[in-house]
């Protein structure tokens, strides 16, 4: 309420009588001309006393030992915090030797936690994937069946040597079977032979241009047929025209037979057949020998030329339907007059959507899609590897030898090129080129990766186990019909399938998830300190909470 005196009224009246407003004019100019005066005043007595509360806040926070009292907090915590001795050491009525005693337990316990969450870190980061047996009951028509590339042991035929020495453009001192003798030397390139006098290479390279003929071109004309080496075929019990199931392929082993192969982007098979030729891998739904390939070979051992091994038969290439045929398959020797059981048990590999998530370089493997070949269909460490070595000998020497894969831009090596070939055959006759692991041990991830090549995360191995006996058909009445018009002399016979209805199957997963590796950490050091999330949050409410709240307490506390 604001006084005014009565003479101050009577005063203004009189002056201003005629107004009927005058009064209350009077009354609220006095009003606010007060409130004016009383507010300004009462503002500076308020700024005078918030700077004397603030002064003695800051006496108290000045007085609060702080030293003191993180020293309480300290010791409270250990009393009643969960932790293995903690409540030990600042017990009362215990010596300072029991008090020691205590520390060092601590202490210990404290750096085996550490060192062993650093180990356990440690390999997490160094193994970030792992591979485990996920079944050993995982169905084999789950899986395809295997490439089987059949090679014969003869890399030229003598009679179709000699049929092209005949037709072709000699020196007139050299005779036609003398030229086809030199055909040998084109094998130099596969390891075969070797240590010839430069000169007959160049004497071949001159022929060869004179009768504008290329290697490949001979090669494909030597290797004998697949016609005349398969004589009868039979799949999962029924018999089929061969030229149905194989086709001429090209391998390391130079032009091979092959069935059940879908590594390159285009077929080879007669234009006729390619209607009956399936889009995916062959799959068989049962066991036994009756259920898988069955070959009669012809080893036409009378038209041998040239072999890398001393015997007649054939080599038989086991592998997935996808790589290329190489010497990393599994290689089987069929001899002549022999009959062969050949037992498969197929693992599988997978790798999980968690796996697939980590980068190539983390879980050192490659998806089906990530990474995609010049010449071959999918991608595979053998044929990623292949093709590494072909772009080598390439790089080396300016040309690629006929028995590598070639999208046809590159050129051929000639015979001219064998020298260059035969020093740097270490570059695509070994599956790591410039490395001979047979002399010096190589430790785990010291060799980076040729051209970037790694395993693929999927893949299925055919592991094999081969019976074999002389053939001899005098006492058995089974398969008449397979063995009809045929008049056995030293063929080969080879049954492939598979051993069981059941195949081992590999998951690759991650090493630990978020999940593990907070189960593995909260296991140590529960273990060796009895650490928990309540203890983590009593650390920190003690440190925190517990001490503001002390703060406060000692502010609104008065002065003495």
């Amino acid at each position: 309420m604001y006084r005014i005196s009565q003479q101050s009224i009577d005063g203004t009246l009189s002056q201003d009588s005629e107004s009927p407003y005058s009064l209350v004019v009077v009354i609220r100019t006095h009003a606010v001309s007060s409130m004016q005066r009383t507010t300004f005043k009462g503002l500076a007595q308020r700024v005078v006393r918030k700077i004397g509360e603030t002064s003695e806040d800051a006496g108290r926070l000045a007085k609060f030992d702080w030293r003191g009292r993180f020293g309480r907090q300290l010791r409270e915590l250990c009393n009643i915090t969960a932790l293995h001795g903690y409540s030990q050491i600042v017990r009362d009525g215990y010596s300072p030797l029991e008090r020691t005693v205590w520390s060092c337990a601590v202490v210990a316990s404290t750096i085996s936690a550490i060192t062993l969450l650093v180990i356990s870190w440690s390999w997490s980061v160094e193994t970030p994937t792992v591979t485990v047996t996920e079944s050993t009951n995982f169905p084999t028509w789950n899986l395809p069946f295997p490439a089987v590339t059949v090679c014969s042991l003869n890399r030229i035929s003598a009679a179709a040597a000699l049929a092209r020495a005949t037709l072709m453009q000699r020196p007139a001192n050299m005779t036609a079977l003398e030229l086809s003798r030199m055909f040998r030397l084109l094998l130099h390139v596969s390891g075969v032979g070797g240590g010839t006098d430069p000169a007959q290479y160049r004497v071949l390279h001159d022929i060869l241009l004179s009768n504008n003929l290329e290697v490949p071109q001979l090669m494909g004309e030597f290797a004998p047929s697949c016609g005349t080496l398969l004589e009868r075929c039979m799949w999962k019990g029924t018999q089929w025209r061969c030229d149905n199931l194989f086709q001429v392929v090209n391998s390391t082993e130079g032009l091979c037979c092959s069935f059940n192969y879908y590594g390159l982007r285009y077929d080879n098979y007669p234009k006729k057949m390619t209607v009956s030729v399936p889009r995916e891998p062959r799959r068989v739904m049962a066991a036994g020998y009756q259920t898988g390939l069955s070959i009669l070979l012809q080893p036409a051992s009378d038209d041998y030329h040239s072999t890398d091994v001393a015997s007649f038969g054939f080599k038989v290439l086991i592998h997935s339907s996808y790589d290329y045929p190489d010497n990393d398959a599994e290689i089987k020797i069929l001899l002549a007059g022999t009959e062969s059981f050949v037992a498969l048990r197929p693992t599988a590999t997978y790798a999980t959507e968690d796996a697939l998530g980590l980068p190539p370089s983390v879980r050192k493997c490659y998806g089906r899609d990530e990474r995609h070949l010049n010449v071959l269909q999918r991608y595979s460490y053998v044929n990623c590897m292949v093709e590494c070595r072909a772009a080598m000998i390439h790089a080396k020497c300016g040309c690629l030898p006929y028995q590598l894969p070639s999208n046809g831009t590159l050129r051929n090596c000639e015979v001219r090129d064998m020298g260059c070939l035969l020093a740097a055959k270490d570059l695509y006759l070994s599956a790591v080129p410039r490395v001979n692991s047979t002399v010096e041990r190589l430790p785990y991830g010291s060799l980076e990766p040729p051209c970037g090549c790694l395993p693929a995360c999927d893949k299925i191995q055919y592991s094999s186990e081969m019976v074999t006996g002389a053939m001899n058909r005098s006492f058995s009445f089974n398969s008449l019909s397979f063995f009809k018009d045929i008049q056995l002399e030293n063929q080969s016979l080879v049954h492939i399938f598979f051993a069981d209805l059941t195949a081992t199957h590999y998951r690759t997963d991650i090493y630990q998830d978020s999940l593990g590796v907070l189960a593995s950490f909260g296991g140590i050091l529960g273990l060796f300190l009895g650490f928990s999330i309540i203890t983590g949050f009593e650390m920190i409410y003690f440190f925190t909470i517990r001490l503001l709240f002390d703060v406060l307490a000692e502010k609104n506390k008065p002065l003495q």
